[in-house]
């Protein structure tokens, strides 16, 4: 059994291996000004089976341990079954799917193929957002930094229970700089951040997202994608592990509860950009929609989500660390 489970862990090491390389080493062809790769060219490097719908557009990615979905003309992408946000939509150019080379890069092959190593994921960070006279999200007399406060309470003995340290950014009710929060999971020697906070908007929006930093010189999901003069950040160093993260815990949320999926998102939120080790912030849920602030406000609910978040995280260790 042991010989097998080695045999076993050295072929995904070197599938994922061809994967990683071969994006690199594939024809480039470039679509306003960015640089692209045939899909079936990708599939094929990465030991992907392609099947593409011509009718509806959609193409199917098998072969993998989670189906790919894409289709063109749209950013929106499906991995196992959750909504995955890529930078810049899939294209055709006569009558040969094309996706981008970024967002295979540090998006599709991180969480299709995710790179271990020998470190090991011990120190999360948790950081309840807001704080203080900074109230966040505001319904009525509930405001958003009480709610994430109580969410990182719930999770913060979980996560040690399942053998990892936890330091947290506030464990009360008061404010802490934008700044200072990614400061104080580098001081801590934090492996990953975490960030939690609930959403509003005037429409009837619903439903969680995970956000992690987005890559150099492309635009932030909610502004809809595309190309972006930003440069790249610190944080941009483990664009990887940041896309493995934010899928790991958005897939256990959407799993593990009744929340509407809006999926794994890109944005350059301050305490994203500033950290210097995996990082991402969920946002769970809509204080301003009346079905998910019931489950925000309920402290049987939140017990849920803070267990999908624990969850998200330990798929994340197993997924990056060597077996000793």
């Amino acid at each position: 059994m042991r010989k097998q489970m080695r045999i076993a862990v050295l072929l995904l090491f070197l599938l994922t291996g061809a994967a990683r390389a071969g994006v690199k080493n594939l024809e480039h062809v470039t679509v306003s000004g960015s640089e692209f790769v045939r899909v079936a060219d990708w599939a094929e490097s990465a030991g992907l089976t392609m099947r593409w719908n011509e009718r509806d557009q959609d193409i199917t990615l098998s072969g993998s341990a989670r189906p790919l979905e894409i289709t063109v003309d749209s950013r929106r992408a499906e991995i196992g079954g959750v909504v995955v946000w890529l930078s810049l939509p899939v294209v055709s150019r006569g009558g040969v799917a094309l996706i981008s080379e970024v967002d295979v890069r540090t998006t599709l092959e991180p969480v299709l193929f995710p790179r271990k190593s020998g470190a090991r994921v011990k120190t999360i960070c948790l950081d309840p957002g807001h704080g203080g006279r900074d109230t966040g999200e505001a319904d009525h007399n509930n405001y958003e930094k009480q709610y994430t406060l109580l969410l990182a309470l719930d999770l913060e003995p979980l996560l040690k229970s399942d053998g990892f340290n936890v330091v947290m950014t506030r464990a009360t009710d008061k404010a802490v700089e934008l700044a200072e929060r990614p400061l104080i999971a580098s001081r801590q020697g934090a492996d990953l951040f975490v960030s939690m906070h609930y959403n509003s908007a005037e429409s009837d929006l619903a439903g969680a997202s995970v956000y992690c930093l987005t890559p150099a010189g492309m635009n932030s999901s909610d502004v809809g994608g595309g190309k972006s003069p930003q440069s790249a950040e610190p944080a941009n160093a483990v664009d990887d592990r940041n896309a493995l993260l934010a899928y790991e815990v958005q897939r256990s949320i959407i799993r593990g509860l009744r929340l509407e999926d809006r999926g794994m998102k890109r944005s350059r939120f301050q305490v994203l950009r500033e950290a210097r080790m995996p990082a991402i912030l969920i946002e769970g849920g809509f204080m301003s929609q009346p079905a998910d602030a019931r489950k925000i406000y309920d402290p049987a609910f939140r017990k849920r989500m803070a267990r999908a978040i624990a969850d998200g995280i330990l798929a994340y260790k197993h997924a990056v660390e060597k077996p000793e």
